[in-house]
């Protein structure tokens, strides 16, 4: 017999190429075959100098920012386009065919569980729907003294990434202050103890193919520095249900709480590869080889178990260039 053929290597298209996190996954992809296609609205974005072909797109919501990256997929031939911002998958979702008619498939969910990732308030009311456990969560303008049992409260946009915006209150006269302060905001009970980002891979039919848990040791401007795989059976049941409930595909990541007395909490979901998914990756865990074969119609392989225990620390790292003409083209 033939030895098999070794699938041929696909185009990825992936944006915030300014983001040091983008980084790290342009390098994992790349090592998987990958040929990377980098995007950001930033001329000077360090993604640029790790990928093979880069693009200067406008700011999501600029009006010709769909025909733009819609350009790039058409002369790159990309293969999968993994939007990496929160804004970017309900626009980019709601063309997915005008993009998988050039042949770039997206792997995101349906509109329906876009919307309700996008929106914290919303996700509250799904999780207890669900039976979920989740905190307290009310819209800023619903918050009145004596509405939760204690403090510190969290006020926060209903729609935002990364810890923008996001503020400690630890009396009425703060939460009162931020919830007028904070556009658009909601109120949530504060939790105690350890905080877990849940990286998983759902298929297709909505089932989870990989679940991979590991600890938020610290974060900074909510991307997390220090981290730690930890397996956490407990947790998939949950995940498991809300993946199914929502139709939900593709790369996501979830994001709990599990107090000192061993009490568990989910605070948000999120539509996307997480920023820091590169450390279920680095510990075993078949994430990004998983994306990759559902880009190309097969079924991942499922990975349901714990991985190596790993901790990660984050560091500053430096790119010199002379000065020449800029990396990255115009759409």
């Amino acid at each position: 017999m033939p030895p098999a053929a070794h699938p041929a290597p696909l185009t990825l298209l992936r944006t915030a190429a300014g983001s040091p996190p983008t980084v790290t996954q342009y390098k994992a992809f790349r090592a998987l075959g990958c040929r990377i296609v980098a995007a950001d609205c930033d001329p000077a974005s360090v993604g640029f100098h790790f990928a093979d072909a880069a693009y200067v797109v406008p700011r999501v919501g600029a009006p010709d920012y769909l025909e733009r990256m819609l350009a790039v997929c058409r002369r790159e031939a990309v293969d999968l386009f993994l939007p990496a911002l929160d804004e970017e998958l309900a626009l980019c979702g709601a063309h997915r065919d005008r993009f998988e008619a050039l042949g770039a498939r997206l792997l995101l969910s349906g509109p329906r569980a876009l919307a309700v990732c996008a929106d914290k308030l919303e996700m509250d009311g799904c999780f207890r729907s669900l039976g979920i456990p989740t905190p307290r969560t009310l819209a800023a303008e619903d918050y009145r003294e004596g509405a939760f049992p204690d403090y510190p409260l969290v006020v926060k946009p209903r729609r935002g990434r990364g810890g923008a915006g996001v503020q400690l209150a630890r009396n009425h006269a703060e939460a009162a202050f931020f919830a007028r302060y904070v556009d658009r905001a909601v109120v949530q009970q504060a939790l105690a103890g350890v905080e877990y980002t849940l990286d998983v891979l759902a298929t297709l039919d909505s089932e989870v193919a990989v679940f991979s848990p590991r600890q938020r040791l610290a974060t900074e401007s909510g991307i997390s520095s220090k981290g730690l795989t930890q397996w956490r059976e407990d947790l998939l049941g949950p995940v498991r249900t809300l993946v199914k409930a929502l139709g939900m595909v593709g790369p996501l990541n979830f994001q709990c709480f599990v107090g000192p007395g061993g009490e568990v909490a989910f605070t948000e979901v999120n539509a996307r590869l997480a920023g820091t998914a590169i450390l279920s990756q680095a510990a075993g865990a078949p994430l990004f080889e998983g994306i990759l074969d559902l880009a190309r119609g097969r079924e991942p392989r499922p990975w349901l178990q714990p991985c190596a225990p790993l901790l990660m620390f984050r560091y500053w790292d430096e790119v010199f260039r002379h000065p020449g003409p800029p990396l990255g083209q115009e759409a």
